[in-house]
């Protein structure tokens, strides 16, 4: 009984049913109307849900014959496991895209009909079985598409609807004929019968006929650069009809392409590069775009090419198994995602001018946009994630390199002028909002945000993620931001419980390195958690954000898996992003450190999709058994590791974002999120030990790390901003460890895990202590502050304890840490790298010595009042980090007794080094000649400084006009190489789009013949100036 309720049919019934009965409501009233449509609407969403509930309870596949008779009389309809998934996700959006249409949808009988016919349209196009059903039903969704682009009656809106109909009929036309030349060899439109007869259709009436169904489908895609017509009716068409051609047209078209693929298996590399082609360049175009609607054109544009790319390389490759994953994940990705965005869009424009100070100035919609642009972007936890990880790994276990590089670079221009938007949205607007959109203006983006993070959750699933751990940060950040409207400090202090009762439990689940590294730096983001606590400001979304990245990291350092590694490491990187974005002064920085992330992910799954197709695992274990064949993957992973580590070439992201995060957020991103890119380096380095080539490639990241050290340390030099000053010193002390990681030796390893917690409790303490002068001063600029030790004696005493243990100076912990790294290189025979590693060395004592007396000795500027101590809440989490500092120092067995235990025992046979143990080395803190040789370089490099200034200047006795002398040679000797590559290439990428963009004319009669002569140039791709199927 339920059954023959629920029948898909059904769906054919309340559509034409509820066609023919909404004029004859319309007369009896509106209430009747408006009650007709949404019951028929509503019942054609019931219909398919419950008849897809049925299939995936076990029941089986629903064939139709309507009328008695057979196709082309009758409809050949099927409602199987993918039919189910395409219908009900689109009738469910379709519902919810009538509500936001209501305004313009209520009261008109006319659109009200188109609306429904439109919906049962794509319905029909997804289940028929019939080739002519096909192309009548492609007809119905375009008269109802066509009828609905007039609810806007602008003159571009009309002109853009006449260029849609135009390449439209020209498409149907192609389809038509096609249908017509394969009954006409076949006598058959029957496509499964077609499918069957594929390989009797090689004649040159057969392949003519498939040519000409292809290339109907494929521009009705709307393929580069036959889609102008397209990107038109998405900029002026209403945001719920550009909605419904983007995610619901779009979605019965690639959904016909997908039933027809095995009749194309000969195309498929044509679809591919067709698919690839329009992927890259709709996302290079749109990096030039400011109009936001047609800025969502060109990503569904690109969204759909990316459908067509990853459905023909999997059916080509012979990962059919994938393609579920795959494409139902970008799919459902798009579908909720891409519809959030242009009702988002609509729901704007409703108040005009107002539009950009309700954005800006609200929380919730500010949130709703970052995660439908984090959806669109392909990042975690929604599916898009999941399926491009697969994609990737099918790819490259297929031997597809270019392809991959492809799908990433148009990923991250995507993700570029995504966040772009997001960026220029959170920027404060000069005007009041008047008015802000009611609730119930926002129940359809409430409404496809649960349905994304329920899509997130079941991809996640499917791709084989059991471990329910592994979404605890992403579940504590949502409770977090519902109780956001709690006073600052009480969210602090529930923060700060949170990350230690989760993060525990985290952190037992980690072993040996990974489990040394997740307490440490637990213990690091609980105190800079704490830390927090010292504003007592609301800070809308800080602290979700902040729980997330505090969580995110024991989990990553839990994982087992490389996919559970990149998915907390893209966590990681999104959450670390928006509170960067926190502070309106960063917003061309977020930017940037975005695009950097991405680009060191992008890396990361490249290496970890190698790694796999070596070992055909995922496991991190696979990392220890890869061989000399790994070299590949190592390189890459090193590549992403670097990136995010902020070395040198690479490092121009880590200026900007660390000085302009709000204070206690550049703490947390130096001393703690920083050292997971030195643990990714750490199980990266497992693919060189035992790779053939292991010791040439460790010393070029050994290098890497110095030359880091060094111009970090030179850059530092120059800079006027004190907290800038510190983000380069924490990329040159972030060089360090890199070097002693590409030691490759017992030694080196746990040289690095020392200079890690040094730099964790070095970094932590300066930052927070800057942001207490900070907060006291109000200004960064050395020229505004001074004489600060006697009016914040407790921040000065502890910024000295910082600088001597960062400079190495013994007795502290970073003396031991330089001593055994510069040792070692020695030890080595790399003596070129122990030079560069003292002179780096003497840079960073320059720029700490101007640091304390900048700050704190210089006399106090006379324009600047007088100020208090720091606030205690930064001062406790300082102290903290100093005893970490004096313990790890005199007692350093605390930290070396889990280090040998942690490090792998493959790796070396003992602890052994020099003829002593390290153990021995350290107890008796016997400073060696290496010391000695660093005091006298510095105390040389520093006086012949003095008498090169005296001879210029003649007085030295002004410590800031000594450090002034120097700034001029630094200029000229480091210029900004790094900078002006990044700058050209961005500069490149612009101005290739604007140049390209020009193939976009507006003239409906240019964009009729691109469509005629993108099915010629198929056409001839497919069969050459031959004709069709003749050698």
């Amino acid at each position: 009984m339920v059954a023959a309720l629920f029948h898909p049919l059904h769906i054919f019934i309340l559509g034409l049913g509820g066609g023919f009965a909404i004029p004859l409501l319309y007369r009896l009233g509106k209430p009747w109307l408006t009650l007709g449509f949404f019951i028929a609407l509503c019942g054609i969403v019931l219909v398919s849900g419950v008849s897809f509930y049925g299939l995936l309870d076990g029941g089986d596949t629903i064939e139709v014959l309507t009328a008695g008779a057979l196709p082309p009389v009758s409809i050949n309809l099927r409602f199987g496991l993918w039919e189910g998934f395409f219908t009900f996700s689109v009738n469910v959006v379709a519902l919810l895209g009538a509500w936001h249409l209501w305004d313009r949808l209520r009261g008109n009988y006319a659109a009200l009909l188109l609306y429904l016919i439109l919906v049962m349209g794509i319905d029909g196009m997804v289940m028929t079985r019939d080739l002519f059903n096909l192309f009548v039903f492609l007809e119905i969704v375009s008269i109802a598409t066509y009828g609905l682009f007039g609810l806007e009656r602008t003159p571009a809106a009309l002109a853009a609807a006449f260029k849609y109909i135009f390449a439209t009929v020209i498409a149907s036309t192609l389809f038509l004929l096609g249908a017509v030349l394969l009954y006409y060899v076949s006598g058959t439109l029957n496509i499964d019968e077609l499918l069957s007869l594929r390989d009797q259709l090689g004649g040159p009436i057969g392949t003519t006929a498939i040519l000409l169904v292809f290339a109907s489908l494929v521009i009705e895609l709307k393929p580069f650069p036959a889609n102008g017509w397209g990107l038109d009716v998405y900029e002026t068409a209403p945001s719920g009809v550009g909605a419904m051609v983007s995610v619901g047209v779009s979605a019965g078209v690639f959904f016909a392409l997908l039933k027809l693929l095995p009749l194309f298996d000969g195309l498929l590399t044509l679809l591919a590069v067709s698919g690839g082609v329009t992927f890259l360049f709709s996302n290079l175009l749109a990096i030039k775009q400011t109009k936001p609607q047609r800025l969502l054109g060109y990503s569904s544009i690109g969204q759909m090419a990316l459908l067509m790319l990853s459905l023909a390389l999997l059916r080509q490759i012979g990962a059919d198994a994938s393609i579920p994953l795959v494409v139902g994940g970008l799919f459902i990705n798009h579908l909720f995602a891409k519809a959030g965005l242009f009702w988002l869009i609509g729901v704007l424009r409703r108040h005009g001018d107002d539009a950009r100070a309700i954005l800006s100035r609200s929380p919730l919609l500010i949130g709703l946009l970052g995660l439908f642009l984090v959806a669109i972007a392909g990042l975690p936890p929604f599916p898009g994630f999941w399926a491009k990880w697969e994609l990737v790994m099918r790819l490259t276990a297929a031997g597809k390199p270019y392809w991959i590089v492809l799908i990433l670079t148009g990923s991250l221009l995507e993700a570029g002028y995504m966040f772009h938007w997001f960026v220029r949205a959170l920027a404060p607007s000069e005007l009041e909002a008047k008015a802000r959109p009611n609730i119930a203006a926002l129940l359809p983006l409430f409404g496809v945000a649960v349905l994304l993070i329920a899509a997130a959750y079941m991809a996640a699933v499917f791709s084989g993620v059991v471990s329910a751990w592994i979404f605890s940060p992403l579940a504590a950040g949502a409770l977090f931001y519902a109780a956001d409207r709690l006073p600052g400090r009480v969210k602090g202090v529930l923060a700060v419980i949170a990350i230690g009762l989760i993060g525990s439990l985290l952190c037992e689940g980690s072993r040996g390195i990974a489990g040394l590294f997740a307490w440490l730096l637990l213990a690091g983001s609980l105190v800079i958690a704490a830390a927090s606590l010292y504003r007592d400001d609301v800070r809308a979304g800080f602290y979700p954000m902040l729980v997330v990245l505090s969580l995110s990291i024991p989990a990553l350092l839990r994982s087992s898996t490389s996919l559970e590694f990149f998915y907390s490491w893209e966590i990681i990187t999104l959450s670390s992003c928006f509170l960067i974005a926190k502070c309106r002064r960063a917003g061309p920085h977020v930017l940037t450190f975005l695009l950097f992330s991405l680009l060191a992910a992008f890396f990361l799954l490249a290496g970890f999709a190698n790694v796999a197709a070596i070992d055909d695992s995922i496991a991190l274990s696979a990392l220890i058994h890869s061989g000399p064949e790994a070299n590949r993957a190592f390189v890459l992973l090193a590549a992403g590791f670097l990136i995010k580590a902020g070395a040198i070439g690479v490092h121009v992201w880590l200026p900007g974002a660390y000085t302009e995060a709000e204070d206690d957020v550049t703490a947390m991103l130096s001393a703690v999120v920083s050292k997971v890119a030195m643990f990714g380096l750490l199980i990266g380095t497992y693919l060189t030990i035992r790779s053939e080539v292991g010791l040439e490639l460790a010393h070029a990241m050994t290098w890497i790390g110095m030359l880091t050290a060094l111009f970090g340390a030179l850059m530092a030099l120059r800079q006027n901003d004190f907290k800038r000053m510190l983000a380069l010193s924490s990329m040159s002390q972030t060089g360090y460890i890199v070097a002693a990681i590409g030691l490759m030796s017992h030694l080196g390893w746990v040289t690095a895990l020392y200079l890690v917690a040094n730099h964790m409790f070095v970094k932590g303490i300066l930052f927070l202590a800057l942001a207490g002068v900070i907060s006291r001063t109000g200004t960064r600029n050395f020229a505004d502050v001074g004489g600060l030790a006697r009016e914040m004696p407790l921040t000065f005493a502890m910024v000295v304890i910082a600088l001597v243990s960062m400079s190495g100076l013994p007795p502290l912990m970073g003396f031991g840490g330089k001593w055994l790294l510069l040792s070692a290189m020695t030890d080595k025979g790399w003596y070129g790298l122990a030079v560069c590693g003292l002179i780096a060395t003497c840079a960073g004592f320059l720029y700490m010595l101007r640091l304390l007396n900048g700050v704190f000795l210089k006399p106090r500027p006379p324009q600047r009042p007088q100020v208090r101590e720091a606030p205690v809440m930064l001062l406790v989490p300082q102290l903290l980090f100093v005893v970490g500092i004096v313990v790890l120092s005199f007692f350093p067995k605390v930290l070396l007794e889990p280090v040998s235990a942690a490090i792998d025992p493959q790796f070396a046979a003992t602890l052994v080094w020099g003829g002593m143990s390290l153990e021995s080395i350290y107890g008796f803190w016997n400073p060696t000649p290496v010391v000695i040789v660093v005091l006298i370089v510095t105390a040389i490099v520093f006086g012949l400084g003095v008498l090169y200034y005296r001879s210029r200047r003649g007085n030295a006795r002004n410590a800031p006009d000594f450090y002034h002398f120097y700034r001029p040679i630094l200029s000229r000797t480091v210029p900004p190489v790094a900078q002006m590559f990044w700058r050209g290439i961005s500069h490149f990428a612009l101005v290739a789009a604007a140049r390209i963009r020009r193939v976009y004319t507006g003239n409906g009669q240019t964009y009729a013949l691109y469509v005629l002569l993108y099915f010629l140039a198929i056409y001839f791709a497919s069969t050459g100036l031959s004709p069709a199927g003749t050698p």
